[in-house]
């Protein structure tokens, strides 16, 4: 057992809690309210950030805490935890089923413990630094498929035009090369899909580090690859636009990001 494991049982905890509360209260009437331009929450995001907290402030009093909602509690800690207690409120807000729980622990800077609870459906991916990636504690890997033209691909579309018209022009050269397109609406879930193998590879150009975090470490616990299409090494607080896929396809995605001129200058 590694010194993560408490950490990630403690995730899964909190995860099954908070899931458990939104089976309750899906399809139910919802305060919501605006946070900003394209951007709402809901009064389940913030039972469901409670209770989540108050279990992780309970077990690791020393660790940090950034949550979507609630922001940053204190600054310095080299462990901090990162919280979406729903990834997808605007489906969740809909009555639409693509949403989840995202928990992951960073350790100076790097992810270490990974959960992406899908509540609804009682699946359950999660990972910890070392020991492999999971789906309801059975072993999952990435997709085998290395070429585009085989590939279904995923994104989710940013919430600022620019970021939305630069996404589109290399959707239309993905299109051009790959087999399908899907979009959940949910970052985290999309992540934890490539993860278990069911989609190939996700393309983001704006995330949060709560977004990111839990479901980067269990893709490349699962063999795959995180990567930015700027080439960086991935982090969950570099807001570079983010791939994640098979390794080969990461290569892939960049190659044709890097063909003819900058999306900049198109």
């Amino acid at each position: 057992m590694t010194h993560y494991e408490p950490w990630l049982h403690t995730a899964l905890e909190a995860a099954d809690a908070v899931g458990g509360y939104l089976r309750g209260v899906w399809r139910t009437d919802h305060a919501v309210q605006s946070k900003g331009y394209r951007d709402i929450v809901t009064d389940a995001d913030l039972v469901a950030e409670s209770m989540i907290l108050q279990r992780l402030r309970r077990a690791f009093p020393d660790h940090a805490v950034t949550s979507e909602e609630a922001g940053a509690d204190v600054q310095g800690p080299v462990i901090r935890w990162l919280v979406d207690p729903i990834d997808g409120t605007t489906n969740f807000s809909r009555d639409n089923p693509n949403f989840c729980i995202s928990i992951a622990a960073v350790e100076n800077g790097c992810p270490v413990v990974g959960v992406i609870a899908d509540a609804l459906r009682g699946l359950t991916f999660a990972a910890c630094a070392g020991g492999g990636a999971t789906l309801n504690g059975t072993p999952i890997h990435v997709s085998d498929v290395t070429t585009l033209t085989s590939a279904i691909f995923a994104l989710d579309t940013p919430k600022v035009a620019d970021l939305r018209r630069q996404t589109w022009r290399y959707v239309d050269r993905l299109l051009a090369s790959a087999r399908t397109l899907r979009a959940l609406g949910s970052a985290a879930l999309n992540m934890a899909y490539v993860a278990a193998g069911w989609t190939d590879a996700y393309f983001n150009v704006a995330m949060k580090p709560w977004d990111q975090a839990a479901g980067g470490l269990i893709v490349l616990e699962a063999g795959g690859a995180v990567s930015t299409l700027s080439g960086e090494v991935w982090t969950p607080y570099r807001p570079d636009p983010l791939m994640a896929a098979s390794p080969d396809l990461v290569e892939a995605m960049r190659d044709l990001w890097d063909r003819g001129e900058s999306l900049e200058t198109e």
